[in-house]
């Protein structure tokens, strides 16, 4: 059951908030700290104006909600995401709401179509489905739960366990606030507050509206927890109130603006303890718990540094300690947290402030003010306790000074002295500012007009510096002389050493130093080539420090006086100051001097020699001061005049910030287009923050990287230093630029470093780093190089190779025409032999031969010896066919053999070969095939062809087991008419890589040696085939036969063209 709190009223500490609205009317218009905001809006590159809620990543870069887009920010440059039909990559919708990030590092993003949470590392948004498309209008994840209102319902999603759980607190949801307890508030339309246990249980209803005056809305749009039993609630009609959880009380602690309007409140930011700032549609409400006041800062139309718009939807405190702040018109603002808070005064139409914009001197009174001279609005009086300002020139009073271009001022006891440009000088009375006297060439003994400063020495003299010399004021007289010492030149300071004398110095002329008695003691000029001498002429400011020594501010830098040596020691831009021409000094309480510049604001360390610049960036109103304009209070504030105002601050004030802005390369773009993650032919496969190591091909050896160090208060004045590893030995010094070119790099591995520069304008800080490689072309690699190698070496192999073979192939052809030469010796000495002994054997054999014819006719006279008779007698015949074959050899080897061909019937002659034969067929038991043709008529030698059929058939017998074939046709080709012999037998089977060697001279088959035979048979018949133009050769087995094929022309050619054939 639900509870009502009854109506109560605070007690304790909480009455102090009764009378704050009280309060609040006065501190509106009080002079109290200055607030200065810096806008983004589309022209700085935000997506748009409307920016409805703001946060800070982990990494440090602001991310904003608007109406069109979401965007990321890093100082100086946005990035935008918005919708793309065409990717599943982009975000789905491009009217962001609320953002949040979980402790995973992923930002949820509520938009008016869904939830999308996106992943930083690829830079990729998915839509969380469970939430469907519904409108989201407030996000949070916290402990693995994400929390989201949609439709005036709270969800609470467990994204590890996927539960769902709604609240709509029975009236409708419209804001939530997670205690820290781990409970729950929950508002509702209604204008009551729920509170729940960590269990999701109701606990108490709290009614926020039931003690106020009726109002047309109770729709609570924010509630914040304070931590200290109180809730501060924001809501549409009525402010903010603060509930006291407790008591159930509440306060109304800001219902009405000053305009008597409602005050609608949009979001509620804890800046420190007891500092509150509050969002509304009329500014931004700041409350100060400690004090009991309220500041509201709104918009100024002629004041370019207050807020942009007064509708402020979102406020967001930076690790830095600045505020943004979203607005719906004028996009989105910051308040930096500066590490030296510049206060600033510029004119402002129709507002209190300073008159003119070039601030020329600046003097005290004794009465609390500051006048203030200008060159361009006369004089300015400023009440440091109420910082009002009151104007006097010309054009206000003509009881004021004269001329509105102020140059000289000095403020001495009850009176004004101001030195006009042109316009002669003015005595005014410092209470009401009226002109008591006016001073000229025509009615005084000035010799100018133009007085251009004032100085009052410790002995109370008064200087007057001008255009024509140097003058004092003589009291006695009321009038004025020249000191006829100095010489008559263009005098523009005057300043008293701690001797007494008077520096002056001039310009074009340097510095004349006087005595007490006005006596030129010394000069100083510039001498060229002389490093100890003043380095320019023009001498804009001379200061004493506290320890008396004497600095110069000239138009060639800084220079200090050795009075020991009478010498200067200058220090310019090239010693880190932004500028050379310098305008006025001024010594703080830790002895460090503050020069302005044309270029920026200068803390010179005089110790160190090491200096600080501070810039537009920094907080100041421009970077080019004026001339002789600073000042520095009993409290050792400083104000320093510009060209554009004015500005004072605390140097010794804590800094407020120092913090120690991270590095982060952002952007990585090749030939200037920037490459896209996950994309094909993209180097990147998530984002280039994210990234190590990136390795580009050959063809994308140009481009450019993107930095930023994420600091928000001075983004545009941190320096940086970068290195490229493998190509830079030193590092390179940045101003400004924050994108590093690269072009044609060659390819090899390279190491990007990006520093932040610190105080001593060395690498430190925060750095970034980035491996990059690139590939070589394909005809560049090392695996190219190893294939240009080995062809290199096999080229080289080959040639080498070539000439080894070339060398071995002319010592083989030496060597084989030696093997020749001696095999040929050899050959013909064996043949010679066996020629030799075929003859001497031939002769006993014919001789043996015709006795044993004769007893062969008788042989069967004695018939027991028979048989030996006949044995005798075949042995006989088988020694002179022999030795005929030995001759007949020895002739066709030189060429001695003569053919005579006549028409032969080879099937008549190869039946009486093979009649010879046939005992031995019979006898071994040879099957013999026969294919002959009926007849066979060709022309050749009967003799030769005799001995080629002979030894063929001998052979077929001779090494047959039990089968011969003989074939024998007669062919027709293109070639001529010829006949072939094919003759077979089953005996051993030659390899057929003899085919050549067994037709060799003497060579006998191994496996065969056993049987008789000489080994020149076959040599003997290819030689006579031959002469008759025929081929005999050794057919590849055919099946477990050989086979010998004699082919020769039915009718051969002239013997000699075959003898020349076969040569």
């Amino acid at each position: 059951m639900k509870d009502m709190i009854p109506r109560s009223r605070m007690l304790g500490r909480w009455k102090v908030l009764i009378c704050l609205f009280f309060t609040f009317q006065v501190a509106l218009s009080g002079y109290g700290q200055d607030y200065y905001f810096t806008h983004y809006q589309v022209e700085n590159g935000i997506s748009n104006n409307a920016v409805l809620n703001i946060i800070q990543d982990h990494q440090g870069f602001m991310w904003f909600a608007t109406k069109d887009g979401l965007n990321r920010f890093d100082g100086l440059s946005f990035k935008v995401f918005r919708n793309d039909p065409s990717s599943d990559r982009s975000i789905g919708c491009n009217s962001i709401v609320c953002l949040c990030e979980d402790d995973l590092r992923t930002i949820w993003v509520g938009t008016d179509k869904g939830i999308f949470a996106y992943d930083e590392t690829t830079e990729r948004f998915a839509q969380f489905k469970p939430a469907g498309d519904k409108s989201i209008t407030a996000l949070k994840v916290r402990n693995g739960e994400l929390w989201y209102v949609s439709f005036s319902k709270l969800w609470r999603h467990n994204l590890a366990k996927r539960t769902v759980k709604y609240y709509d607190a029975g009236k409708g949801v419209t804001a939530y606030c997670l205690a820290r307890d781990g409970g729950l508030w929950v508002s509702t339309v209604a204008g009551t507050i729920v509170h729940y246990n960590s269990a999701g249980d109701s606990l108490r209803t709290y009614d926020v509206f039931n003690q106020s005056a009726y109002t047309v809305s109770k729709y609570i749009s924010c509630i914040f927890e304070t931590g200290d039993g109180n809730l501060l609630v924001g809501t549409s009609n009525q402010g903010l109130k603060a509930l006291n959880v407790t008591t159930g009380g509440y306060t109304e602690l800001l219902s009405l603006t000053q305009y008597k309007t409602d005050i609608m409140v949009r979001d509620i930011v804890a800046v420190k303890p007891g500092e509150y700032w509050v969002a509304t549609q009329s500014g931004i409400f700041i409350l100060n718990m400690d004090h009991g006041t309220f500041t509201n800062l709104r918009k100024h139309y002629n004041d370019p540094y207050s807020l942009s718009d007064n509708i402020v939807h979102t406020l967001c405190k930076d690790k830095e300690g600045g505020m943004w702040v979203g607005t719906y018109f004028g996009g989105a603002n910051y308040y930096p947290q500066e590490s030296l808070h510049f206060t600033r005064y510029y004119p402002k139409a129709c507002a209190n402030s300073i008159s003119g914009n070039a601030v020329r001197e600046i003097h005290p009174d004794r009465y609390g003010n500051l006048w203030i001279g200008t060159e361009d609005a006369g004089l300015n009086r400023l009440e440091l306790a109420t910082g009002k300002f009151t104007q006097f020139s010309p054009e206000r009073s003509d009881q004021s000074v004269s001329y509105s271009n102020i140059h000289g001022l000095l403020v001495d006891s009850n009176y004004i002295w101001a030195g006009t440009y042109l316009h002669g000088l003015d005595v005014l009375d410092v209470k009401t500012g009226k002109r008591l006297k006016h001073y000229n060439t025509a009615n005084s003994g000035l010799g100018s007009n133009f007085v251009y400063s004032i100085y009052k020495t410790g002995a109370g003299k008064m200087l007057f510096a001008t255009d024509d010399g140097l003058y004092k004021y003589l009291t006695g007289r009321k009038d004025f002389e020249r000191i006829m010492a100095a010489p008559k030149v263009y005098y523009k300071t005057v300043c008293e050493d701690k001797y007494g004398d008077i520096w002056t110095g001039t310009y074009g002329d340097g510095v004349f130093v006087l005595d007490k008695n006005e006596g030129i003691v010394a000069h100083y000029q510039a001498a060229a080539h002389n490093h100890d001498s003043l380095p320019g002429d023009i001498i804009n400011y001379i200061f004493k420090d506290s320890s008396g020594t004497i600095w110069l501010a000239t138009e060639n830098g800084l220079c200090k006086f050795d009075e020991r040596r009478k010498t200067f020691k200058t220090y310019n831009t090239s010693n880190g100051f932004p500028a050379n021409v310098l305008y006025a000094i001024k010594e703080d309480n830790t002895h460090h001097l503050w020069i302005s510049t044309s270029n920026g604001l200068v803390c010179f360390d005089p110790g160190s020699e090491t200096l600080k610049v501070y810039n537009r960036a920094q907080g100041l109103l421009t970077d080019q001061f004026n001339f002789n304009a600073a000042y520095k209070d009993s409290a050792g504030r400083m104000y320093f005049g510009s060209v554009n105002g004015m500005i004072s601050f605390d140097p010794n004030a804590p800094a407020r910030n120092t913090f120690n802005p991270p590095v982060y390369i952002t952007g990585f773009q090749v030939y200037n287009k920037e490459l896209e993650i996950g994309k094909q032919g993209s180097p990147l496969t998530r984002s280039i923050t994210y990234t190590d190591k990136v390795v580009l091909k050959h063809n994308q050896a140009s481009f450019s990287i993107d930095f930023a160090a994420l600091g928000f208060s001075a983004p545009a004045s941190i320096q940086y230093v970068y290195k490229m590893d493998g190509l830079d030995n030193e590092w390179t010094y940045l101003k400004t630029n924050r994108r590093i070119y690269f072009t044609e790099m060659k390819s090899g591995s390279y190491v990007f470093n990006v520093h932040t520069i610190n105080g001593s304008s060395m690498p430190g800080g925060q750095m970034a780093r980035l491996r990059i490689e690139i590939l070589p072309p394909l005809w560049l690699t090392w695996w190219a190089y190893a294939l240009y190698m080995g062809v290199a070496l096999l080229i080289a192999y080959f040639i080498v190779r070539y000439f080894t073979d070339k060398a071995r192939d002319r010592n083989r052809r030496r060597l084989e025409r030696l093997a020749f030469q001696k095999e040929k010796e050899n050959y013909e000495d064996k043949l010679n032999f066996f020629t030799n002994v075929a003859h001497e054997i031939r002769t006993p054999l014919t001789l043996i031969k015709g006795p044993m014819e004769n007893i062969m006719d008788r042989i069967d006279e004695v018939p027991a010896i028979r048989n030996n008779l006949q044995i005798m007698n075949r042995n006989t015949e088988r020694l002179i066919q022999l030795t005929t074959q030995l001759l007949d050899f020895s002739k066709t080897e030189a060429s001695g053999f003569r053919l005579s061909f006549i028409d032969t019937d080879i099937v008549h002659l190869l039946k009486e070969i093979f009649a010879v034969y046939k005992p031995v067929v019979e006898h071994k038991g040879i099957e013999v095939k026969w294919q002959l043709p009926a007849s066979l008529i060709a022309k050749a030698d009967p003799e030769a062809l005799h001995k080629i059929v002979s030894n063929l058939l001998d052979n077929a017998v001779k090494y047959a087991k039990s089968r011969v074939e003989i074939y024998l046709e007669s062919v027709s080709a293109g070639e001529g008419d010829y006949y072939q012999l094919l003759m077979k037998n089953d005996g051993f089977i030659i390899p057929y890589a003899l085919q050549e060697d067994i037709f060799k001279s003497f060579f006998r088959v191994k496996e065969t040696a056993n049987q008789p035979g000489t080994g020149i048979g076959l040599s003997l018949s290819r030689s006579l085939v031959q002469l008759h133009g025929g081929t005999l050769k050794l057919l590849a087995p055919d099946g477990s036969m050989n086979a010998f094929l004699l082919s020769m022309p039915l009718t051969p050619s002239d013997p000699k063209e075959n003898k020349k054939d076969m040569e």
